[in-house]
């Protein structure tokens, strides 16, 4: 993927949340979500770290009921 900037960044994920419920794989719907966020330049050093923490906090492979409100709230704090 290619860097974008901030403001895309964040329209980007907050479609692929949008259609997280009609995703035929919801994980892989919030991988493309990080994967927009982390592509995103311009964020303030806070949230590279909040970022970071999604992203390992990903890796763990939560259950899918822990997904959409952690993207929420990560998008919250994003802007």
């Amino acid at each position: 993927m290619f860097k974008t900037t901030r403001a895309e960044a964040l329209i980007i994920a907050r479609r692929l949340l949008r259609g997280y419920a009609s995703a035929p794989d919801p994980r892989r719907q919030i991988q493309n979500l990080y994967s927009a966020v982390i592509h995103g330049e311009g964020w303030s050093s806070r949230e590279e770290t909040e970022i970071l923490a999604f992203g390992s906090w990903l890796q763990g492979h939560p259950s899918l009921v822990e997904l959409k409100p952690r993207c929420e709230a990560l998008l919250s704090k994003l802007g």
